[in-house]
Formats: structure tokens, sequence, C-alpha cells
């Protein structure tokens, strides 16, 4: 089996820390670098470790540009409550597939939040 399958069995089976170390060694043999990087910050998410997240999920961005992976992205910057960036990314994700409903909710969410607290 190789690294990639046995990672992702990993995250299917919710053992995301020993996902995460078995997607590095798939990156490290250069096997679905994008797909084990964004796999690999995932499981960052999943662990609410968004800092840990962002650096791999920029890392998946420079060989992939998937609206999914700006969607992460933003989504870590929204949990770390920085709405300035999560609106960049969640922006980006949504003019890479505008048909993500997901990314609509989440930047009118951002934006209602803000007139909210203009409003106060």
């Amino acid at each position: 089996m190789n690294y990639f399958a046995k990672a992702n069995r990993l995250y299917n089976e919710k053992e995301y820390q020993k996902a995460i170390d078995i997607y590095k060694k798939a990156i490290e043999s250069k096997e679905h670098t994008s797909a084990s990087l964004y796999n690999a910050a995932v499981c960052f998410i999943k662990l609410n470790s968004y800092t840990e997240a962002i650096p791999i999920l920029k890392s998946a961005i420079q060989t992939k540009q998937d609206s999914r992976y700006f969607f992460n992205l933003g989504y870590c910057y929204a949990m770390l409550k920085n709405p300035k960036k999560a609106l960049i990314y969640f922006n980006t994700a949504w003019a890479l597939n505008n048909n993500d409903t997901d990314c609509e909710k989440a930047i009118n969410l951002i934006i209602k939040n803000y007139k909210d607290n203009i409003s106060e």
C-alpha cells in the first residue's frame, strides 16, 4: 500500500495525527503532492490546529489552484478570528467555483457580522 492510500485509510478512521505523519511521507515521496498537502491540512483542521493547517494549505495552493484549498484557508482564518483574511480566501474560492454555496454563505456571514459590529 502506498503512503497516500494508507494516510487516507487513517483519515477515514479519524486517526488524524497518524494520517498527518503518513501524508508527510507521501509528500516526501512526491506521491499525490497537492492532495497529500491538502489532506494533511484538513487533518490539522479536524484537530482544531488552524495555525498548523495554514502554511500547508498555502503550499498546496502553490501546486494546484483548487477552490477547496482556498475555502479551507478562509475557514482557518475565520476560526482564528481574522475576518479580513478569511474574506479574501473565501472570495477567491468562490471566484474559482461560483456554484459553491458554502463560500457564499461564509462570505455573507462575515459581511453580516461586520455590519452588526459597525451598528453597535
